[in-house]
């Protein structure tokens, strides 16, 4: 079963990852750290603190607010080896 489609997706497995991530799709759609904060109701203090990496306060459904606010998603990818299954 293949549930990520071949569109480009970015390995992000850690919050440094993550917000890099978003940091650059941010970047890409040219918009500013206050644009995207505004279009997903977060403030731009937070986004600002997820983009450098840093986990406290790093609440699921803000970054899905964020993500949906760059046209992005989530998406889970199985690392398991598939002999150990």
């Amino acid at each position: 079963m293949t549930i990520v489609d071949q569109s480009p997706y970015i390995n992000a497995r850690s919050a440094a990852r993550l917000g890099q991530a978003i940091r650059g799709l941010r970047s890409q759609r040219g918009m500013t750290q206050a644009q995207l904060a505004q279009r997903a109701r977060v403030s731009r203090q937070w986004l600002s603190y997820v983009e450098r990496g840093r986990k406290k306060g790093l609440e699921i459904s803000l970054i899905m607010q964020v993500l949906d606010a760059l046209d992005a998603s989530l998406a889970i990818r199985d690392d398991w080896p598939t002999d150990s299954r």
